[in-house]
This record gives C-alpha cells, structure tokens and sequence, in this order.
C-alpha cells in the first residue's frame, strides 16, 4: 500500500509543508483510493475532485513562492460526514424529501478546516436523518464495514468510519449525539474524538439540535492517529458568534499531561446490555497495559451507569422539534401511512426513523420517568467528575460488540447506554483500537473523561495506540466472514 495512505494527518501536513510531498499527489492518491475502494463500501456518496485539484494545484503554486505563514491542515485531503453543509455539495443528510437540496454555504466546522488548509474530497453516508447506528438510507443505500462486508460501518458517521478505516481519507469529521462518532470509529478501528459538550459549533449541520440537546450534540474528528485529533481539535473549536450554546475555553494539549500522575478506572459491562468476550477482552488489555506502565489502574463502575440507556432515552425525550419535521419535504407526512407503506415495501423512509417518529410522542409522555432519569444523570455527572478529578479516566465498552453484521444491532440495542449517556453527561470520549480478531474485525474501547479534560482522554488514548499499535488498513476490501 501506498505509504501516503496510512500517514498521519499530522505528518502528511509536516512534509506538505516542508516541500517533501506535493499536495496535489497526497490528493490524487487518496481519490485513487477512493475509487478503488467506494465501490465495494459505498462510504463517499458526493465528490467535489474537480474543485479539490483546483485547489490543491493553488497550494503547490504558494509553496513554489513562500512556507511562510502556512495553516497547520495546509493541503491535507478530507472527507466530511453528509449532515454538514458542503457549498456546493447534496445535503440531504439520508433523507429522500432532501435529496435535491444543495448547500449554499459551508458549516462553521467545514469553514474552519478550508480555512486550516485542508481540502475537502467529497461527503460520506449516513443513516436517514442521522438517527440510527448502522448507515443507510433510500437516497443512497448502505455502507459497509471494510473490514467486513457483511458488518456495517456504524452510524450516524458510518462513511466517515469507513473511508477512514478503508485508507481513502487521511481524516473526516462526523456528529455525535448517541455515539455516532464513537460507533464508527471503533467498527472501522479509527481513533475518532467526541469532545465535551459545547465545545464545537454545530451552525451548518443537520439535523439542527435546540434546548438541552444543543449541549448533547457534538462535533468531531475520525482519523488514523489520536495525534491527528488532537491536532484537528483545536482548529474546530469555540465560539462562531451563531451556536448559542458554545463555550469559550482554552483547550489544552495532551502533550501536558504526564502519564504518571494519570488515574485510570474501568469496567467492561454496565449490568444492562451484556458485553461480548472480545470487548472486554479489549476494556482488560486497556486497563493492564496501562498498569504496566506503573500507573494507577482500579476497577470502578459507577453505581447508576446501569441505567445508561434510559438516561440517553430521557435525555432525547426533551427534544422542542417533533422528529417527524426532519423526514417531510413540501408537504407532511402521516406517519399510520408510512408505516403501512413500509410493510409494503414501498415507502422511502427507512423502519429506524419512521420508528423514531413513531414512538418520539409516546415517549414524551413518560414525563415524571424522564425527570428521575435527568436527575440521576445529574448526580452521575457530579458523582464521576469528583472521583476522576483533573487526572482522571474511565476507560469502558464503546458497545456491547464489535460490528455487528447489518441489521443484526436491533439485538443489542440497549448496547447504545454505552455511548449514550455520556452525551447527556456532557462527557469527552476518545475511541482507540486495541487489537483485531482472526478475521479483521477491529476491537475498540473507548476513553471518557470528565468535562473540559479531552486532553486526558487523548493523552490515554495515545498511551494505548503506542503499545498496541492502533489503526491498522484491511489486508483486503471485499471479505465477508459470514459470521457475527
């Protein structure tokens, strides 16, 4: 393989700039990839080459005249997940009422990256409306895990995931409001970064989040190397005068952190969604790993994470916009319709976001329910932070498996408390590898942190790539064990 399609973004940046590597042949060898690979994963859904080599021909022409002054993503290729807006690009975001809409504008996030340097190739797939854990949609169809095809990619960021773990693009940027970056980075084995809540703006990117659910959704980087989120982070973050929600606060670096002054605490099932053995095989070689680098290891599940389900539920219950609204174009939609129309097989809303839509109303009404849950996500929130303090992790199951085979996640679906309810908690999380089974499938776990301490999360997480290596590309695009 290429060596340039499994360089850092970092790296890739460093040569870039000190005239070692054109960025129009870092372009042209990732869209190479691109090509070979998309047929079989179906992760890129809309391309933008011509404009790409436009603009990676004007990066080379700067370097001929001055390395002066160059923005740190300076020619890096990317990929954007579909729910930001991409001037010039479909938007649609799964949903078949968008699928004629064109972005007239750039998102906050897609707006700083170009202004970094970096050059966007084209937007990656998601499920409708970004609401389910495996991508796929009417508009464009189904992802797959390139690891496995027969597994999915994850969701609401699955193409992302998947292009990145598929060595297409150096690095991509997806939403996370349930795990959706966190679920495809660790089916693919990419590192990838949910960060704190109100952190990153989400101006640009679709569906819109309102209330308390402007704090839950998050904004970040999937990449090869937890180096590469830490570098891309910073460059994302604060205030765009238009997220009322975000906060401005100095992001420090994981370079500060000194591993021997780090706590480390973990545990591998939360007593509601039963783990598989190679996920907590994963959590123990994390926890041990990092006991033998004579930091400080202790087992602690937190009383209450049991619940992580409901809390993520509760949480998602305060919703001011009816998720109806995201699936309807013109006119609306009645939803008894559709869903005699998907028992025939005939409707264009797929049967997670008409489920969604079904059981949002439903769910409301368990108001006094939902309360107890957002009161107990409040003392967990409080009751974490005060044990982990400003040294400490908890490193966890991302799900209750790896990659599930398509469709198959609806039999763990409780596995979504795992992510879930640090959303609501407000929590960073960064995903790290830890090892491949016999057949590819990648094993992750992930890094949580209290609030504001994403430079700990990273910091461990670099910790744990350099002892067992992180992403690793599939030997070969197109298996299918044929197992679970």
């Amino acid at each position: 393989m290429d060596e340039l399609l499994t360089m850092s973004v970092v790296e890739m940046a460093r040569r870039i700039r000190e005239g070692e590597l054109s960025p129009v042949e870092a372009l042209e060898t990732h869209i190479k990839r691109i090509e070979e690979v998309n047929p079989a994963i179906n992760a890129v859904i809309a391309t933008r080459y011509e404009e790409a080599l436009k603009e990676a021909k004007e990066a080379e022409e700067r370097l001929t005249k001055s390395r002066d002054d160059l923005p740190p993503l300076f020619g890096v290729p990317c990929t954007i997940k579909d729910t930001f807006a991409v001037k010039g690009l479909p938007w649609s975001g799964g949903v078949w009422a968008r699928r004629d809409l064109i972005a007239d504008e750039d998102a906050t996030v897609v707006e700083r990256l170009k202004r970094s340097g970096a050059i966007v190739m084209g937007k990656t797939n998601v499920p409708e409306a970004a609401i389910w854990c495996e991508s796929y949609n009417h508009v464009y169809g189904r992802t797959k895990n390139p690891y496995d095809l027969g597994r999915g990619a994850g969701g609401s960021s699955g193409g992302e995931g998947a292009i990145v773990g598929a060595a297409g693009s150096p690095f991509g940027i997806g939403s996370d409001i349930g795990g959706s970056i966190r679920y495809p980075s660790a089916f693919n084995g990419v590192a990838g970064h949910k960060p704190t809540g109100t952190m990153v703006p989400g101006t640009g990117h679709w569906p819109p989040t309102e209330g308390p659910l402007a704090c839950y959704n998050t904004y970040g980087p999937l990449a090869r190397r937890v180096s590469d989120l830490a570098c891309i982070l910073p460059i994302i973050a604060g205030p765009d005068g238009k997220d009322k929600v975000v906060v401005k606060k100095k992001i420090k670096s994981p370079d500060t952190v000194k591993p021997a002054k780090l706590k480390v605490f973990y545990y591998d099932h939360n007593r509601q969604a039963r783990t598989n053995a190679d996920v907590r095989r994963a959590v123990s070689l994390a926890a041990g790993a990092l006991a033998g680098m004579k930091i400080q290891v202790e087992y602690w599940r937190p009383k209450g994470l049991g619940r992580g389900m409901d809390i993520w539920q509760a949480g998602m219950s305060q919703n001011p916009e009816p998720f109806k609204h995201f699936l309807e174009g013109d006119e609306p939609i009645s939803l008894g319709k559709e869903f005699l129309l998907l028992l025939l097989r005939r409707s264009k809303i797929t049967m997670p976001a008409l489920g969604a839509a079904i059981i949002e109303r439903p769910g409301k009404l368990l108001k006094d329910r939902n309360q107890r849950f957002l009161e107990l996500a409040a003392d967990l929130q409080r009751r974490i932070e005060e044990k982990l303090g400003n040294n400490g992790v908890l490193i966890c199951p991302v799900f209750s498996t790896p990659a599930p085979k398509h469709t198959w996640i609806w039999l763990d679906l409780f596995g979504v408390g795992y992510s879930g309810v640090f959303n609501i908690l407000e929590f960073p999380s960064t995903i790290v590898p830890i090892f491949h089974r016999e057949d590819g499938v990648p094993v992750s776990v992930q890094v949580v942190a209290g609030r504001w301490n994403d430079h700990l999360t990273l910091a461990t997480a670099g910790l744990l790539e350099g002892i067992f290596g992180g992403w690793k590309p599939p030997e070969m695009i197109g298996q299918d064990s044929g197992g679970r």
